[in-house]
């Protein structure tokens, strides 16, 4: 049995479940509250004090893009081609940047100077807004759709969905779907990638969900 730990929020550990879904495994989708984590953190049962931790057969396994690598090689996301693996990794590595970016307005507690940031970050020019026209390159240039260029969906694809989306859920106060206008590389993503079943069949029944609807088929078909 493997356990995902994490909070009831899609976050990091998203991509997580979408692959763990995928990998076909059995799986217990564990949340906890701050609480909780804190326990954990000093009991010294997480590798890096951080989550999502993910508990294997044989032993907690920490940081999600690590986490990624590990369940997407069970499943038929695994790009076994060295050079295409890598350029998985470096998608990866962009994306995970990209969703840091946020990280620094969390520390901002008065409502109007956070939305004041995010506002920054999200205009023409700001450092998400960069990022968002930067995947759209990626994928336009992409002779597979895929964000690294293979043949098939990976881990890489999945996390871009995840992150890239989840960001305009609605859930972070200053960030919503104007960020997608123009985006039409994005949004064609969003269709390729949401009929996978795991997927489609995952999110059939959260349309009403405040976080998880971005995840949905149609989710943007009036975008």
């Amino acid at each position: 049995m493997y356990r995902l730990i994490y909070f009831s929020s899609p976050g990091r550990a998203e991509a997580i479940r979408i692959v763990l879904d995928i990998s076909k495994l059995s799986w217990e989708n564990v949340i906890v509250d701050f609480s909780g984590y804190s326990e954990m953190r000093d009991s010294k049962k997480l590798p890096w004090g951080l989550l999502p931790a993910l508990e294997t057969p044989s032993g907690t396994l920490s940081e999600s893009c690590a986490i990624l690598r590990y369940l997407g090689d069970m499943t038929y996301l695994k790009i076994d081609d060295e050079w295409q693996s890598a350029k998985v990794d470096e998608c990866l590595d962009a994306i995970s940047d990209m969703s840091n970016i946020l990280t620094e307005t969390f520390r901002i507690n008065n409502i109007d100077e956070k939305i004041a940031a995010r506002k920054k970050l999200v205009d023409s020019g700001g450092k998400l807004s960069n990022c968002y026209d930067l995947f759209c390159e990626k994928l336009e240039n992409s002779k597979t759709g895929w964000i690294a260029g293979t043949e098939k969906p990976s881990i890489a694809d999945i996390k871009l969905f995840s992150d890239c989306f989840g960001l305009v859920s609605g859930n972070y106060d200053g960030i919503d779907t104007s960020l997608l206008k123009g985006r039409d590389a994005l949004l064609d993503f969003h269709s390729k990638i949401s009929v996978i079943p795991e997927i489609s069949s995952r999110y059939e029944e959260m349309q009403d969900d405040p976080l998880r609807w971005v995840y949905c088929q149609n989710a943007f078909s009036n975008e």
